[in-house]
C-alpha cells in the first residue's frame, strides 16, 4: 500500500503535467494536436511499470471551460487506486473528484490534492466493489482559451 504513495511522489518529481504545460510549441496550427499532452508520458509509464503498481486506465480527451467531464468505471474492493490528471498548456489546473454509485444517485468519496504544474492526484482505498464516477473540472483556463486536452492515468497496487 505504501508503494502507491511512493509512486505518486515519484510522479510528482517527473511531473508529466509540467511537460504538457510547456508543450505549446508541439501543437499544430489548428491547436488540435495531442503532442503537448502526451509529451513525457513514456517516462511516466516506465516509472510506474518498474513498481508493483499497475496502470489500469489511460485517457486523453478535451476539457471545456465551465463544464466537467465524467468518467465511469467499476473499481474493485481491497485495492488502493491512484488517479493523476493534468492539462495541456491551455488548462491552468484540473480538479478531480471521486463518487460511488448509491441507489439513484452518487455519493461523494474524495477529492484530489493539487500538485505542481497544475496536475492533481487522488489516492483512494476502495472497500466496496461498485461503479464509480470520476469528475474532472477545469479550475482555471489560460487566458484566451476555452478548451484544452487533459490526461488521466488510473493505477492500483
Amino acid at each position: 500500500m505504501k508503494k502507491l504513495y511512493f509512486l505518486v511522489a515519484a510522479l510528482l518529481v517527473i511531473n508529466v503535467g509540467s511537460f504538457a504545460q510547456s508543450g505549446e510549441a508541439l501543437d499544430n496550427e489548428n491547436g488540435t494536436s495531442l503532442m503537448p499532452i502526451v509529451k513525457g508520458i513514456e517516462e511516466l509509464v516506465k516509472t510506474i511499470e518498474t513498481s508493483d503498481v499497475e496502470i489500469v486506465h489511460v485517457q486523453f480527451d478535451l476539457l471545456f471551460k465551465d463544464s466537467s467531464r465524467e468518467i465511469f468505471r467499476n473499481l474493485s474492493k481491497d485495492y488502493r487506486y491512484g488517479f493523476m490528471v493534468y492539462g495541456d498548456y491551455r488548462i491552468g489546473s484540473v480538479k478531480i473528484e471521486l463518487y460511488k454509485e448509491a441507489g439513484d444517485g452518487w455519493s461523494y468519496v474524495k477529492a484530489g490534492e493539487p500538485s505542481e504544474g497544475g496536475s492533481m492526484t487522488l489516492i483512494a482505498d476502495i472497500t466496496e466493489t461498485a461503479r464509480y464516477k470520476v469528475v474532472l473540472t477545469p479550475m482555471d483556463m489560460v487566458e484566451g482559451y476555452t478548451a484544452g486536452h487533459y490526461g488521466l492515468i488510473v493505477m492500483h497496487n
